[in-house]
């Protein structure tokens, strides 16, 4: 199958009932500087956190030379930063930027790099319609020949077992949200954790590498993923989204991660998705011994 010609959605759409979309997928919409505040408003851990700069890096991606370079190494893609808001002016209710890759025009995926809900509108359904505009607008901004496929969205989540106690109970309180119930929501949405040793590089030269993250996956058919389509799509995202086009080779966390998958590949291996119940367990046991007396 070709890969799919990349089209441009960029706009604000009235969605009804107040609610207004802005698409967006240039580092000068002016629209940006409204999203980075509600986002840097939602997010506190600084190794999680792009910066103002970081995302403007990501999106002058998508553009002239460094596109056209990156595109004919990884295929068609488009970074997207989509936001719900009250009114075409008001505030930003919920909010993701993500990027999606056409891949080879069989194996479509999104990484999902942060996602968020105003605290104050939470449990009025707009993490679901933030979501489905995701998956709407990645399938839609590639010409795709016939039926577009349906792409495999991977997560970043906080593993809560792993996490300092220090940073633990600093993004809970700041989110308003236990790190285990925050994996109860990608629970009851169908996700699965990628059974894979992951660790993201540092988002940038002041940042370093984390992790106390798990990877996690939405839309996956069976109880595995073949080791040669995770290998695929880890090679984008590190190389397009983290690094923000810099050389793989560079970057060792990257390059032992992928030369891990790659070997996996060429021996015809898959990887296993797993449940939750196991970080669960875990976590209620680390949590009650943080809190056993010394």
């Amino acid at each position: 199958m070709t890969a799919p010609a990349l089209l441009r959605r960029d706009r604000t759409e009235d969605l009804g009932d107040g609610v207004v979309l802005h698409v967006f997928t240039r580092s000068d919409d002016p629209r940006l500087t409204r999203f980075f505040a509600a986002y840097d408003a939602a997010f506190i851990l600084e190794d999680e956190k792009e910066d103002l700069n970081g995302f403007k890096a990501c999106l002058d991606l998508n553009e002239g030379g460094a596109y056209e370079r990156l595109s004919k190494l990884y295929g068609a893609y488009r970074e997207i930063v989509l936001m719900l808001t009250e009114g075409a002016e008001g505030r930003v209710l919920g909010a993701a930027s993500f990027i999606a890759y056409a891949g080879d025009g069989t194996d479509p995926t999104i990484s999902l790099s942060y996602i968020f809900v105003d605290g104050a509108e939470r449990r009025r359904g707009y993490f679901a319609r933030v979501m489905a505009c995701i998956r709407s607008e990645a399938s839609a901004s590639f010409a795709w020949p016939g039926a577009a496929p349906e792409p495999l969205i991977f997560i970043e989540m906080n593993d809560p077992v792993n996490m300092s106690a220090e940073d633990y109970a600093i993004d809970s309180a700041h989110a308003g949200l236990d790190q285990v119930d925050r994996l109860k929501i990608w629970e009851r949405r169908g996700a699965r954790i990628v059974d894979f040793p992951y660790r993201q590089p540092p988002l940038s030269v002041q940042q370093t590498a984390d992790s106390d993250l798990l990877l996690g996956v939405l839309g996956a058919q069976g109880d595995s993923l073949g080791a040669c389509q995770l290998a695929a799509h880890m090679r984008r995202f590190f190389a397009v989204t983290v690094l923000k086009g810099a050389d793989l080779a560079q970057a060792p966390i990257a390059a032992d991660q992928l030369a891990r998958l790659d070997t996996a590949c060429q021996q015809g291996e898959r990887i296993s998705l797993k449940g939750f119940d196991r970080v669960f367990v875990e976590a209620a046991r680390v949590l009650q011994d943080r809190r056993a007396p010394a």
